[in-house]
């Protein structure tokens, strides 16, 4: 308002101008980037190449907090506009896998390629992969694993002779369980995984064929049929006696007597006048 106390049209514009806060909920299972075991970004992939050492290279292992920053690199802030931009252009499929396919532009820039909250969230994204380890840089943090049940589940059902591994010695983490048991591990659960999903994880039929039935025309001599095809026949239980029909009892017959009711001789009567459909 104006020292007149009038609104005036700068009001009016600072009025519109307003910022207006509107909280929108967000699932966290589909609105998170959060993978501390690194298995949502390969269950969302159509092909694995477990062999390919770049797979390993940028997995995102549980490891302790300290980082070797001289191995794992800057945070995204301390990078410039090119090193943001190459990183994003060598890791494009990683990224799509946490954040879905980003809105590009026509520039060169990455204060171009990728609008403002987006270029947050493939920022937060970096830092989160390379406090991970997804960098290098840091030591795996075999506890992690040793207490995760997911781990545990696989650790127990892997048959590792025929991996040509040892067991896992969870004395000695880093030695008696190395990175190599990890590895195996996740190939194992995502593996699972992705065959419950596409219904591929069910028993095989061991068990023998049936023999194929050939049909064969009933004959209407039944118990020549029976004969022929050495069949004996079922023994038929005897016919089930006929219960006795309803009687009326004395005091009934005493009751209707009293009452007067003579339904029976009109219905006896009805029916012998009624002449029968032929």
């Amino acid at each position: 308002m104006s020292g007149g106390g009038r609104p005036t049209l700068q009001d009016y514009f600072d009025q519109q101008n307003q910022v207006v806060y509107e909280t929108v909920y967000q699932d966290p299972l589909t609105a998170s980037t959060y993978d501390p075991d690194g298995l949502q970004s390969l269950f969302a992939r159509d092909e694995i190449d477990w062999v390919d050492e770049s797979l390993w290279d940028k997995f995102p292992w549980v490891v302790f907090g300290e980082l070797d920053s001289s191995v794992a690199g800057p945070v995204w802030e301390d990078m410039d506009k090119d090193a943001q931009e190459t990183w994003y252009e060598e890791n494009s499929d990683v990224v799509e896998s946490h954040l879905g396919e980003l809105n590009l532009g026509s520039g060169s820039a990455m204060s171009q390629v990728i609008f403002r909250d987006q270029h947050i969230a493939l920022g937060n994204l970096y830092d989160d992969l390379r406090q991970q380890g997804a960098m290098g840089g840091t030591e795996i943090d075999y506890s992690y694993y040793q207490k995760d049940p997911l781990f545990a589940l696989a650790f127990a059902n892997i048959h590792w002779e025929d991996e040509e591994l040892e067991a896992p010695d969870w004395s000695t983490p880093g030695e008696g369980v190395t990175e190599d048991h990890l590895k195996l591990a996740v190939r194992y659960t995502v593996e699972t995984y992705r065959a419950v999903a596409n219904d591929r994880f069910r028993e095989p039929w061991d068990a023998e064929l049936p023999e194929a039935w050939t049909p064969v025309e009933l004959e209407t001599d039944y118990e020549g049929y029976l004969e022929d095809n050495n069949i004996k026949p079922i023994d038929m239980p005897t016919a089930i006696d006929r219960l006795p029909s309803p009687v009326m009892s004395s005091q009934l017959q005493s009751l209707k007597v009293r009452s007067g009711s003579d339904m029976e001789g009109q219905w006896g009567i009805n029916m012998a006048q009624t002449n029968p459909v032929n």
